[in-house]
């Protein structure tokens, strides 16, 4: 019965997906593409299932990710501004260090602020909120706390954090969780960090913070999934733009 079951959809499609070698089942190359190609559709549509039971709740919300410290001082105008707007949703904050990205694509969040270039946008539409130049954070007592500016090379060997979901790459610092770690972590000496701009107002007074001449600009926006329909979400998104664009000096 087991056989019958796996050859049905194998015939359906004229190809074999797996093989059975003995006692032994494995993919062919066939049913390899096919998971591959497969698994994107499957996650997007167990997301579109997820916000559907979030929207048809009793009392439903608009769930923001955000990393603690990461929205550029832009998020209580934001937040103040859109419960003026009518048909404004209550907001629930997930604060998230690592998995932002990845709770949206979920569809356990509606909207995340995410940075460019550091994250993937495929499959997202966004609205641009603050370009920022980046800062190296270091303790007062760092070797290059008395620098006016640095360049990335001057950072060779010295530890990066670890973001958690993120490969090491060229980082080997400890895995950091949340702000008041990276910053006390930073403090000890255990790493150093390059930041955007704005995390200059909640520096620490043992922390320095020293312009990256090289390091390229990064910019906070928002995300949300394409295609996504919800008014209220249209209601946020227009907020957060015009809200940014007066923060900037852009805005109408």
């Amino acid at each position: 019965p087991c056989a019958s079951r796996l050859q049905q959809p194998q015939r359906r499609r004229g190809v074999a997906l797996l093989e059975r070698d003995g006692r032994r089942v494995a993919r062919t190359a066939g049913g390899a593409v096919l998971l591959r190609e497969s698994r994107p559709v499957l996650d997007a549509a167990s997301a579109a299932a997820r916000r559907t039971r979030r929207a048809g709740r009793a009392e439903p919300r608009l769930v923001l990710v955000i990393k603690p410290g990461g929205d550029g001082g832009l998020l209580p105008a934001i937040l103040d501004a859109y419960q003026t707007e009518p048909g404004a949703l209550p907001v629930e904050l997930v604060c998230s260090f690592g998995e932002r990205e990845i709770l949206l694509r979920e569809g356990r969040a509606d909207a995340a602020l995410l940075h460019r270039p550091h994250h993937d946008l495929t499959g997202l539409d966004t609205q641009d909120l603050l370009t920022e130049t980046q800062l190296l954070v270091v303790s007062s007592s760092h070797r290059l706390a008395g620098r006016t500016r640095v360049c990335l090379n001057d950072l060779a060997g010295e530890p990066l954090p670890r973001w958690p979901g993120a490969s090491e790459g060229g980082s080997h610092g400890p895995e950091v969780h949340d702000l008041g770690q990276l910053l006390h972590l930073i403090a000890l000496r255990r790493m150093v960090a390059v930041l955007p701009s704005s995390i200059r107002d909640q520096l620490r007074d043992d922390l320095v913070a020293v312009p990256v001449d090289d390091a390229e600009p990064t910019t906070l926006l928002l995300a949300w999934p394409e295609h996504a329909t919800s008014p209220a979400l249209a209601a946020f998104v227009r907020t957060a733009a015009v809200v940014a664009g007066k923060a900037t000096g852009h805005g109408g």
